[in-house]
């Protein structure tokens, strides 16, 4: 195996997910658990077996790198701070009904 040193050099998915969670020291299986997922799916990803995973936002944040960039390589803006993201996690799981409420007092408070 390869070692890269540049993360410019990282030209899929899977290299720049493997360089992150190399250069903190995990496996495999200790990506997978802080993701929320399990090692077959980390594995997956690294061999270019799945280009479009599930839970890639949860990824790049245990990883703390931008989706955009774990994805495509690119920076889209800088990343949101863990609370936002906890925040938009918990903003997935919500239904319909409580969706629009809440944007509606968010809107109302933000203005």
């Amino acid at each position: 195996m390869t070692t890269m040193t540049n993360p410019q050099d990282l030209g899929t998915l899977g290299q720049r997910m493997r360089y992150k969670r190399l250069d903190k020291g995990w496996t495999q299986e200790q990506l997978a658990a802080r993701a929320g997922t399990n090692q077959a799916v980390i594995q997956k990803i690294e061999n270019g077996k799945s280009l479009r995973p599930r839970k890639i936002d949860q990824i790049a944040a245990v990883l703390g790198v931008n989706p955009s960039w774990l994805m495509f390589g690119e920076e889209s803006g800088p990343m949101l701070p863990a609370e936002a993201r906890n925040v938009a996690e918990a903003w997935s799981k919500l239904p319909e009904p409580h969706k629009s409420r809440i944007q509606q007092e968010i809107m109302n408070l933000a203005s």
